[in-house]
């Protein structure tokens, strides 16, 4: 979950680092405690990718592998009818078209299916979709309990669209929170966030989320017991140690967040512009997390997810194994979702994600210093090849970050490196691929009721693979044609560029009146970020100026 610095949130971390420093005392009986915010904001927004048009490609340069070779069973290269809605290009495959992201085999993208009732979903037929017409997929067994929606047609109304530069934005959320203190010693409690726009969609259903936008839903949710001498245990969906728990540099406490704000929220992500590597977007998968009491200034933690899915067994009550059940530990198209495909027709390949970190806080000479290095690590889900062999075409997460922040007499400054094998949205990357690099560098200062301050982010990832799984062979197969959908040659395939300023103005206790401006761009060789205009546009961008307010209580 994205965190940002509101009143609620120093009380909830106040009361949670209380619950491992302060001496044992009488049983207290569990007391709730009800806290949250709403944020509303105007957004200006000045984009590329913002508009779309017939005739345009329908991934980003390159189609849904339409026609399979019949020798290499890999994809074709021409263009689409027609722009799809969905942002997120999968590393190894298209991206899911309409919210509908089915693996398929040999490279082959499966047909549209045609809409159907709540219940088990044959084996996936040719059909016809906003991508044209596609061959016919092998079986794929059935999705129960599925509902999946009829794209909209190549031409027909509402397909195409040109959009405005101002809109506003309402961002409420609650939490449910609950301590209490045993006679032992030891303390305990647990945490409830909704949040109330947190989801992808419009108004008439979610082209990503199936729900509509205002729609409640759970960001966090867990249950800790904690001791001065031993440190403190938490378990449920949240942050891991070196996901948004015990990182230092991140510099985010004034404007919305700057480019870990809420800019993204006023896009337009048909270039998949977005921040996507902060510290709080690992996932609030659930976990198992310590964190131990603080020595001399050290602290250090470890958290474990089996996978890459919130609110544990999710996807597998049902009839037949698929990729929607999180646990699968090898699927047909694993690689395909790589990065987590958008329809949220399954969890992310990871499996058995941990987290280590170690921490320093203190002052020196009226300085306070803080600082963190961790690791962050994953194994992966296997594909299946057409006679049922499980190969191994992902890279496991393997991530090492450091960070550092100073604070002095209102100034703070703080900067977080790291690197190894991740992709954007944190997805995993197909064997073969680079290594990713990522630094975050911010300022900001305060004095009374105003903080300032400035963040920016630059990364240097993967993108799109640059390899497709052959499930007729068993094997990765480098595309043929890396013109249409990458540069093979450069090697630093995707960039990412952002900066913020801000600031807040104290109106009164738990109220602040926020400006903020943020620039985002990404930049990859070959693959065409703005489809209605002539030409590969290799680069996508975003200024967004926001201004507003945000009440915390």
């Amino acid at each position: 979950m994205r965190k940002i610095l509101l009143g609620t949130t120093a009380v909830v971390s106040a009361a949670f680092g209380a619950a491992v420093i302060t001496p044992a005392a009488a049983q207290d009986a569990p007391t709730v405690r009800i806290g949250g915010s709403i944020q509303a904001y105007y957004g200006y927004i000045n984009q590329n990718g913002a508009s779309s048009n017939p005739g345009g490609t329908g991934d980003f340069g390159r189609t849904a592998n339409a026609t399979p070779n019949a020798v290499t069973g890999l994809g074709g290269y021409s263009d689409t009818q027609f722009l799809g809605t969905n942002t997120t290009l999968t590393s190894g495959a298209a991206g899911g078209l309409q919210g509908v992201a089915t693996p398929g085999g040999a490279g082959v993208s499966l047909g549209v299916p045609t809409a159907t009732a709540t219940g088990a979903l044959a084996n996936t037929t040719a059909g016809t979709g906003i991508i044209g017409t596609v061959a016919a997929a092998p079986s794929q067994g059935s999705l129960t309990n599925r509902t999946i929606t009829t794209p909209l047609s190549a031409t027909g109304a509402g397909a195409f669209a040109r959009s405005g530069k101002n809109d506003f934005l309402t961002l409420p959320g609650i939490s449910v929170i609950v301590s209490g203190k045993a006679a032992q010693g030891f303390t305990y409690g647990g945490q409830v966030d909704l949040e109330f726009n947190a989801l992808e969609g419009n108004l008439s259903g979610g082209n990503r989320s199936s729900v509509q936008r205002s729609t409640a839903v759970v960001g966090e949710a867990y249950v800790y017991v904690a001791h001065q001498r031993f440190g403190q245990i938490r378990m449920g969906d949240e942050d891991g140690v070196m996901g948004g728990l015990m990182n230092s540099g991140f510099i985010t406490n004034f404007g919305t967040g700057g480019v870990y704000g809420v800019w993204e929220q006023f896009q337009i992500r048909q270039s998949g512009n977005r921040t996507q590597t902060g510290a709080g977007q690992l996932g609030d998968n659930t976990k198992v997390i310590y964190m131990s009491p603080q020595f001399y200034g050290f602290d250090f933690g470890v958290s474990y997810a089996p996978n890459g899915g919130g609110f544990g067994n999710g996807g597998c009550p049902s009839d037949t194994a698929t990729a929607g059940c999180d646990r699968a530990y090898a699927f047909r198209g694993a690689t395909a979702w790589a990065v987590a495909p958008a329809g949220q027709l399954g969890a992310m390949a990871r499996r058995n994600e941990y987290q280590l970190a170690a921490r320093y806080r203190g002052s020196f000479a009226g300085v306070g210093v803080s600082a963190t290095a961790g690791y962050i690590g994953a194994g992966t889900a296997y594909d299946l090849s057409n006679a049922g062999a499980q190969v191994r075409t992902m890279n496991g997460l393997n991530v090492w970050q450091v960070g550092a922040q100073a604070t002095y007499m209102g100034f703070t400054l703080g900067a977080v490196y790291y690197q190894g094998d991740y992709n954007f949205f944190w997805g995993n990357t197909v064997r073969g691929d680079r290594q990713a690099q990522t630094l975050n560098v911010g300022a900001s200062y305060t004095n009374g009721p105003i903080t300032v301050g400035a963040n920016m982010v630059t990364g240097v990832y993967e993108g799109g693979a640059r390899s497709d799984f052959n499930a007729a062979e068993g094997r990765l197969v480098r595309q043929a044609n890396p013109t249409a959908y990458g540069d093979r040659h450069n090697l630093a395939s995707q960039r990412r560029w952002g900066m913020s300023v801000g600031a807040n103005y104290r109106l009164a206790p738990g109220l602040d009146l926020i400006a903020e401006y943020v620039y985002h761009s990404v930049r990859e060789n070959g693959r065409d970020l703005d489809a209605a205009r002539a030409g590969v546009q290799s680069r996508g961008f975003a200024n967004v100026f926001i201004m507003g307010s945000r009440l915390a209580f």
